[in-house]
């Protein structure tokens, strides 16, 4: 920009010096030049008329600078003389001369002539200059034009690629109206946009893929707690007969089977996000789907003494992903185990505005009402969650899958405990 300033600086300079120069020495030839013609045209005049032509027989037609001569005896008046030699009769702004003539060495009069100087030529000079000067003016005009118009605006543009480069996607542009660039600004700034939307898009990705992996590794919890149980109850002899043993020893499998699944899920969700998770809806039995529930957890809470109670659904079909909504019951009851007081597990059922609810409450100390809106926010943990491990991604993974499945989820508190509740579509 500084330097395009300069240029059209120089410009302006070096054009003002060089019309002044030609100025000035067109001024000084013409000036020499015509004064040297008309003196010729004089001489030659005044040799004619000496050597015997009468100045009535002068053509000054033929003459270049010589416009009009006159004539007067050499004995005339003196007032006549005098203003003859004042110019009377002479146009204005013209310039004379006045000669004496001789004939023969005597004197005959005195010859007038009126001509025009290489001054005269001076307004063309002046006009040359002054369209110079408008010549000068134009490329001024112009470089100024390109001043506005190309290089300010490419200066403006110019460090918004640098930028883009470096990852810094703040840096908005206003808008400019201009020919050339305008649509350009307008482009770059789309083009802005679209990457700061984009590293949105991948840092929300990167957060759900951590989100999920880290998801499934809470989950990983749970099955594992129970092996530990199960192998725990097996190892103390809690069990008195051998088809208990061999029972328990199934669950230890199905259990690790689970773990291996969920190792299955971790190494594809690092490759994945927990927005692009796979939920496949269809239909399902509410019964069936709940003995599965209870025969995976009942065992377990009879070993933790907690009376876990069931209520009898109807035999009525769901639509949603049975596998997913055991994972999110799988969440619940694990928070139940955790954060209840020990006592009681209870799921019921019920139907509103066409939509199954599945109820499930825990007795013990409930969230605070302050911090019953944040339960289901990612690694959010509550009050009542001190010294208790957790990462807080059970409720934001459950509300997340189960949105999936078109259906939802909510928590409440009351007098007794903490009660979440299932919205499924039939």
């Amino acid at each position: 920009m500084r330097r395009f300033d300069r240029l059209i600086l120089w410009t302006i300079s070096i054009g003002i010096a060089v019309i002044c120069l030609f100025a000035a020495y067109g001024f000084k030839l013409t000036g020499d030049s015509g004064d040297k013609a008309y003196r010729i045209e004089v001489n030659r005049i005044i040799r004619e008329v000496s050597d015997g032509r009468e100045p009535g027989e002068l053509k000054v037609e033929k003459f270049s600078y010589v416009r009009n001569t006159a004539w007067l005896e050499w004995n005339a008046e003196p007032e006549a003389v005098r203003s003859f030699f004042d110019g009377a009769g002479v146009q204005s702004n013209a310039e004379y001369t006045v000669k004496p003539i001789y004939h023969g060495g005597e004197p005959a009069g005195y010859l007038r002539l009126e001509y025009v100087s290489g001054t005269s030529r001076s307004p063309l000079l002046l006009l040359t200059v002054i369209l110079l000067g408008a010549v000068l003016a134009a490329i001024s005009g112009l470089l100024l034009y390109i001043r506005q118009q190309i290089i300010r605006p490419f200066h403006t543009i110019e460090e918004l690629p640098y930028a883009l480069s470096k990852g810094n996607l703040t840096q908005d542009m206003k808008e400019s109206k201009s020919r050339f660039f305008g649509k350009f600004i307008w482009g770059l700034n789309l083009l802005r946009e679209t990457l700061e939307r984009q590293k949105q898009t991948n840092l929300r990705l990167e957060k759900d893929r951590q989100t999920l992996i880290a998801s499934l590794s809470h989950e990983l919890k749970t099955p594992v707690a129970a092996i530990k149980l199960y192998s725990s109850a097996l190892a103390e002899g809690l069990y008195d007969n051998e088809d208990k043993r061999i029972a328990t020893a199934g669950l230890i499998g199905q259990k690790a089977a689970q773990i291996e699944e969920m190792i299955s899920s971790i190494i594809a969700a690092s490759v994945s996000s927990l927005q692009e998770t796979e939920v496949h809806v269809a239909e399902f039995y509410l019964k069936d789907w709940i003995r599965r529930v209870v025969e995976h957890y009942k065992e377990r809470l009879e070993l933790l003494k907690i009376r876990f109670e069931v209520a009898e659904p109807e035999d009525k079909l769901l639509l949603g992903d049975p596998d997913k909504l055991l994972e999110v019951m799988d969440n619940l009851l694990e928070n139940a185990i955790k954060y209840g007081d020990g006592s009681l597990i209870r799921i019921s059922f019920r139907e509103e505005d066409y939509r199954q609810l599945i109820i499930i409450e825990n007795t013990g100390n409930p969230v605070p009402a302050t911090e019953l809106p944040h339960i289901f926010t990612s690694f959010w943990r509550g009050s009542n969650s001190a010294g208790r491990q957790g990462n807080g991604l059970g409720l934001f993974i459950c509300r997340q899958l189960m949105r999936k499945m078109d259906g939802d989820i909510y928590g409440e508190a009351y007098a007794e405990g903490m009660r979440f509740v299932l919205v499924l579509r039939y």
